[in-house]
């Protein structure tokens, strides 16, 4: 894939970059219809935080339902963001020697008026997450429906990102961020880039 000629700068002094259209509009919308028949099949469940016996399911923290995503099993147009996600991880190593070896994901979906609270996906120096991103689903978003990816940059600055289909924002796994209460039913495919 053809890296945007402002993405190692961007990505090195900020920790974060867009990329718009990472898959096309008919790409993107083969990947929610994915997603939306195997939600009506029942498979998704509500997520949970914390790792093993730190794990627990809280409304008051987060809200979406997810179902993660087995490569091997994957159906074709999410097997083709993957196959992306993957050349994204090579260009990683490339510019950037992070050492980075496999990644997970799994398909995210926020029903109306749910949220999940700041938060870091590295909690622990011992996580192997090092790149988060996130790969939206939503057709005809707009700013009143909420929903979007506050990163913060610091104690002080934050920068929001709209949940737009196509759009892909990748960040350090250990910058704090939250997703702010959605008005409408907000997907995405969430996942880590990780170093083990």
């Amino acid at each position: 894939m053809k890296i945007p000629d402002e993405f190692p700068n961007q990505f090195e002094s900020k920790g974060y970059f867009i990329f718009d259209e990472f898959l096309n509009e008919a790409q993107t919308k083969m990947v929610r219809s994915e997603m939306l028949s195997l939600q009506n099949s029942s498979l998704f469940r509500k997520a949970g935080i914390g790792k093993q016996e730190e794990f627990r399911i809280d409304s008051n923290e987060r809200g979406d339902f997810i179902l993660w995503i087995e490569p091997e099993k994957a159906p074709p147009a999410t097997t083709l963001f993957i196959e992306k996600i993957t050349d994204l991880m090579r260009q990683f190593n490339r510019l950037f020697y992070m050492g980075i070896k496999e990644y997970e994901c799994h398909y995210a979906i926020y029903p109306e008026r749910t949220f999940y609270k700041k938060h870091v996906d590295r909690h622990h120096k011992s996580s192997p997450r090092i790149v988060s991103f996130v790969f939206y689903l939503n057709e005809n978003w707009k700013e009143d429906h909420g929903g979007q990816l506050r990163i913060y940059e610091d104690e002080e600055n934050s920068f929001d990102v709209g949940p737009e289909a196509g759009r892909l924002v990748v960040f350090l796994s250990e910058k704090e961020h939250e997703v702010l209460v959605t008005t409408q039913k907000r997907m995405s495919i969430t996942g880590w880039m990780l170093n083990e």
